[in-house]
């Protein structure tokens, strides 16, 4: 469902009214000198989020929890990326904090959720399709939101 979720984030940038990022209140962080690559931030009541194209960290004052694209949520530090922009260095940092606890993970389904539904009343959902061409494999069959999905496991994660 992670990676979907990136899939749907990333069509949530080239939307055509404008990147739903920036309108739900993200910056976009370039490296200096280079347009690419960039990030997104946006601070939190508890913490901060980060967003890179198919990773996030999420913050709160007393854990973080990086969730990359193809790999097991894992336990970090702030410290540990914020001065990254490019996934790649991202995912090739060592990360110290083992796997996510489960108040991250739900945590991190709840954001998603509320991402997801702040997403819908702004722009609706049927700007999440593929470019013409090819369909990534990652793509759903008709464009559509996750809200539902993301309450749904977290509360099966409060229940483990």
């Amino acid at each position: 469902m992670l990676d979907v979720q990136f899939w749907l984030m990333g069509r949530d940038v080239e939307y055509s009214g404008g990147n739903l990022l920036l309108r739900l209140g993200f910056t976009r962080q370039c490296v200096p000198d280079r347009p690419w690559p960039n990030r997104y931030r946006r601070a939190e009541a508890d913490g901060n989020v980060i967003v890179w194209q198919c990773g996030m960290f999420l913050q709160a004052s007393d854990h973080g929890c990086l969730l990359l694209r193809g790999t097991t949520p894992a336990a970090v530090a702030g410290s540990e990326v914020e001065d990254l922009y490019d996934l790649a260095q991202v995912q090739a940092a060592p990360h110290q904090g083992g796997a996510c606890p489960a108040e991250a993970l739900i945590r991190a389904s709840h954001w998603f959720a509320d991402y997801e539904a702040a997403v819908t009343a702004a722009a609706g959902v049927g700007h999440r399709v593929p470019r013409p061409g090819p369909v990534p494999a990652l793509a759903p069959p008709e464009p559509c939101s996750l809200e539902r999905d993301w309450r749904a496991l977290a509360v099966r994660l409060g229940k483990l």
